[in-house]
């Protein structure tokens, strides 16, 4: 078992976890825990978010992202360039 030190970040109290630690607990980067106390043991639970979408959100969004996948692909490549807007 691995000794880490409690430090001050801000007005609050952390832990850091090794890589080994959050591999063994499937965790990542960006997701949230709740932590609670079990008889004097301090345990961290895994909590999903999802965000409350409509369906009809999601599948207008699909579609969108799908009619305008190379343009998005382009994007993503850092190949956007100066977009044409027809303004001048």
């Amino acid at each position: 078992m691995d000794v880490v030190k409690i430090r001050r970040q801000g007005n609050s109290l952390s832990v850091t976890l090794d890589q080994a630690t959050l591999e063994a607990a499937n965790l990542h980067e960006g997701d949230l825990v709740a932590p609670s106390v079990q008889k004097g043991i301090v345990v961290l639970t895994p909590v999903e978010i999802r965000p409350k979408v409509r369906p009809r959100v999601l599948q207008v969004g699909r579609r969108i992202i799908a009619e305008n996948r190379r343009v998005l692909d382009r994007l993503a490549k850092g190949e956007g360039g100066r977009a044409a807007t027809g303004r001048r």
